[in-house]
């Protein structure tokens, strides 16, 4: 008997990305090998030596039973990507596009079809911009028809942010550093497997995962001056649940149950001389921090439980329904160690050490719930009710002590909070659809939404705070069908002013868009949108004025079914004023923030068909904004696909990136990006 030897590189520790690609490899090469043959190239002589059966032979034979064949399909886009001519604000680029240079997976796909296959009878694979990008995917959808279909999602995001001129309290002085950075990766997996889907009683199991991790630049705040120093994150979601889809002829119900569990973790460090933001004394004393160390930790974890219903009990009724409970906990540690030149503002004492040790918990018992019907009265009227209320509840705990060390010993203190915040949230709304005539229906309803919070009494606010919601709102809305050609669809709603939580929220405010298409002919389409937004809320401290508006226009002609080419045009025009006031954090004096956005934004895409299946994309978009904060973006581009072989094509695509600010223009970046590979498609 043989003995079969592990392959190590096939192992589990093989990455899913790899797996991937040699499963697509694996499905393109063979046909590529075995397909593009020159032009003329001879079949093998034994093939060519091969003579046909009699026709009485042929018609003597039964006829074959249909067998349906396995189909393969799949492509693989492969090659390189050149930063040529970079130029500016590096971060920026980071910031704002983060695209890197190097060997790169740009897509992948591989479809496997095995009719009646024991294990499967469809797979489907796909994967986008392996090799560094900021936005990497991977996709697995596998099924046997009646008895299981499984779906997983891979993602894995890179968020990076340090914009000189954010935070920067120093910006005046030519100190270009941001104190509120970070590189962060993120990471999410989101899996679920039906099994006997379709069947009346088909269950299913879920499990999502979402990680981040990465460095930044926070700030340490002490009494009086803030200083930015290094941070390392790190957190962690896992969700598990199951449950089962109950089908039935005029009723869906799925019954569910799941738990979390979380973590988070980050820690802070700093050591050497670090004067901060305050470059002053303070009652005679420079602030300085030497020497510190933060380490947060959070745990949580909690169940929940959800019902889904859909029922259609007849051809003029039917109604959905959903309902959710939870109940997490989370458990946080903190410890903090700093040393150097501190001021107590408390006790106007100096002190040069620091430590803080803090135990805290909290509970969040979360309660949600929607129901929506539709009832058919008449043929040509419908009224659409629907209800939604959210409700949840903190109760949270902390112990923290502290100790100084100043010129006269140790100063030591204990705190305990309890603290509980209460929110309720619900919604009702009824609206009734009339189709008028076969071209034109009519809208119009009425929406309500109320609610309370409340926090009780505490340092920062020793009366506590209470807040009502109350919110009346008109609805309506017009759609008019004119043939095939005509298509154009209002909406409206407007609230008279009322309570709510925060200052921003909406309160007297009106809201309407516009859509509408026109199909001029087969090859030559229109499309059109406006929308505006004006919220005003006169309430004492409040005194916001805000309204933004939105045109846009679109241009699509595709003569031919674009055989030939194509071209699409858009260009879009928003506007938006706010002004609120606030309070100086240092002197506690009231002043205004006025905002002005004055944007222009547009784009163009030209596809060309060129000999022999060439293709050729030529375009780009542009963005101009001249309100609060000048800035010009422009990103022209261009790509060609150019075929090789019957399965093999190059291709090549140049990008440039210009990020022009004038307030700021040490923010400004140009960057050429050039990438050129090879497409293997089956």
């Amino acid at each position: 008997m043989r003995r079969r030897v592990k392959n190590p590189e096939n192992g589990p520790g093989l990455r899913p990305a790899v797996r991937l690609l040699v499963c697509i490899v694996s499905v393109v090469l063979p046909a590529v090998l075995g397909q593009a043959q020159p032009a003329g190239a001879q079949a093998p002589a034994q093939t060519r030596q091969q003579e046909a059966p009699p026709a009485q032979a042929v018609a003597e034979q039964p006829p074959a039973p249909a067998v349906k064949e396995e189909q393969n399909r799949g492509s693989i886009d492969f090659g390189y990507r050149w930063i040529l001519g970079q130029g500016g604000s590096h971060d920026v680029y980071r910031s704002i596009i983060n695209l890197g240079g190097g060997p790169k997976l740009f897509q992948a796909e591989a479809s496997l079809r095995r009719p009646n296959g024991f294990l499967y009878d469809r797979i489907d694979l796909h994967a986008s911009s392996w090799g560094g990008d900021p936005y990497n995917t991977a996709l697995l959808d596998a099924a046997r028809t009646g008895v299981y279909d499984l779906r997983i999602d891979y993602r894995n995001v890179k968020y990076f942010s340090s914009i000189p001129s954010f935070a920067n309290p120093f910006l005046g002085s030519g100190i270009l550093f941001s104190e509120r950075s970070f590189d962060i990766d993120r990471r999410y997996l989101d899996g679920q497997i039906d099994f006997r889907p379709g069947a009346r009683l088909s269950p299913y199991l879920a499990y999502y995962h979402s990680s981040g991790f990465g460095r930044g630049v926070t700030t340490f705040v002490s009494d009086s001056n803030e200083f930015p120093v290094g941070t390392h994150l790190r957190d962690g979601t896992d969700s598990y649940r199951g449950g089962v889809h109950v089908n039935l002829s005029k009723l869906n119900i799925t019954l569910e149950q799941g738990g979390t569990l979380f973590k988070d973790d980050q820690q802070v460090g700093f050591s050497g001389v670090n004067p901060g933001n305050r470059t002053t004394p303070v009652l005679g004393q420079m602030i300085v921090l030497k020497d510190l160390y933060q380490a947060y930790g959070a745990r949580g974890s909690g169940i929940f439980s959800r019902g889904v219903i859909e029922a259609r009990p007849s051809s003029k009724l039917s109604f959905s329904g959903q309902f959710l409970y939870s109940k997490p906990s989370i458990d946080v540690k903190y410890l903090q160690q700093n040393s150097g030149n501190f001021l107590l503002l408390s006790t106007l004492q100096v002190y040069t050490g620091q430590l803080d040790q803090s135990l805290a918990d909290a509970n969040r018992p979360h309660t949600s719930g929607s129901w929506s019907s539709e009832l058919r009265p008449l043929r040509r009227l419908r009224i659409i009710d629907s209800w939604f209320t959210d409700r949840f509840h903190i109760a949270a705990g902390s112990l923290l002590g502290e100790t100084f060390l100043t010129t006269t010993g140790l100063v030591t203190s204990n705190t305990t909070a309890a603290e509980r915040l209460v929110m309720n949230y619900n919604q009702h709304q009824v609206e009734a659809v009339v189709d008028v005539a076969s071209f034109l229906s009519l809208r119009g309803g009425h929406r309500y939404e109320w609610g309370d919070a409340s926090v009780p009494a505490s340092r920062l606010t020793p009366q506590g705070e209470r807040a009502n919601l109350s919110r009346q709102i008109a609805l309506a809305g017009v759609s008019v069908r004119i043939g095939s050609k005509i298509d154009v669809n209002a909406d409206l709603e407007a609230s008279a002013a009322g309570h709510t939580f925060f200052r921003t929220d909406l309160a007297d405010y009106q809201r309407g868009r516009l859509r509408g298409r026109y199909h001029a002919s087969k090859s030559v389409a229109f499309s059109g949108a406006f929308a505006v937004l004006n919220n005003q809320n006169a309430a004492q401290g409040a005194r916001l004025d805000y309204q933004s508006r939105q045109s846009s226009l679109a241009v699509i002609l595709t003569p031919r079914e674009a055989k030939r080419w194509s071209l699409l045009l858009d260009y879009t025009r928003g506007t938006l004023r706010s002004s609120l006031p606030y309070l100086v954090p240092q002197d506690r004096t009231q002043e205004t923030s006025l905002y002005r956005d004055n944007g222009h934004f547009g784009g163009a895409a030209l596809d060309l068909a060129l000999w022999h299946g060439a293709r050729l994309t030529i375009g780009g978009g542009f963005s101009l904004d001249r309100g609060s904060r000048p800035t010009r973006y422009l990103q022209p581009r261009g790509s060609a696909v150019i075929p090789l072989w019957k399965l093999v094509s190059w291709t090549a695509e140049w990008r440039w990136f210009g990020f022009d600010e004038t307030l700021f223009g040490f923010e400004n970046f140009h960057t050429n990006l050039f990438a050129t590979g090879l497409r293997i498609a089956k």
